[in-house]
């Protein structure tokens, strides 16, 4: 008997591809089926609708992360070492696999009736836990007291942007240089700033 997740996870795969090439609007369940060479109704035996699907695959990526910030906050590292290693995670995953990258930023906003748990997650809860490192390096002492709120929210922003940035690029060299110095330009310029001593 076929595992269920299994099912689910070639679903989740093959609706990865069709929407990162046709766009969600244009990823039709019937196309879906096809890249996973199952019949249509079979995706309807574990997913109710397109959307629901759609958030599936947000679901996973945020999963990844919080998993990430879990084993992270475990160890005892500073925290702004924490922060920097999630944020090489994030960008690791997006070079792994640009598809998923691409997805999550033309799908993160989408309309309100289209937001389910998966999405919300993703666009509130990561921030949230960079803003938990955050506090974490301000209790400790290790950044100067300030509004981590608006840190942890510019910063989530300035993510996005770098990873929308690098999935505009032609050249894959140039895209994965980008991907692999963001982590620690991004901590350099949001915990050190641009100012010279």
């Amino acid at each position: 008997m076929t595992n269920p997740l299994d099912k689910r996870e070639l679903i989740r795969e093959a609706a990865i591809q069709v929407i990162a090439q046709l766009g969600y609007h244009y990823a039709t369940t019937d196309k879906i089926a096809d890249q996973a060479g199952i019949a249509v109704g079979t995706i309807y035996n574990y997913f109710r609708n397109k959307d629901e699907i759609l958030d599936y695959i947000f679901q996973v990526e945020v999963d990844k992360r919080y998993r990430c910030y879990n084993e992270l906050a475990s160890r005892d590292l500073p925290a702004l070492e924490k922060m920097r290693q999630l944020l090489t995670m994030h960008f690791q995953e997006i070079m792994e696999n640009p598809w998923v990258g691409q997805i999550m930023v033309r799908e993160r906003y989408a309309p309100a009736d289209r937001q389910r748990s998966g999405i919300k997650e993703f666009i509130e809860g990561v921030p949230e836990k960079l803003q938990g490192l955050l506090d974490e390096a301000a209790a400790k002492g290790e950044i100067r007291p300030g509004d981590r709120t608006l840190v942890a929210t510019a910063l989530w922003g300035s993510v996005e942007a770098v990873v929308t940035k690098a999935l505009a690029m032609d050249n894959t060299d140039e895209q994965r240089q980008l991907l692999k110095r963001a982590p620690e330009d991004l901590m350099t310029l949001y915990m050190q700033g641009l100012e010279k001593e």
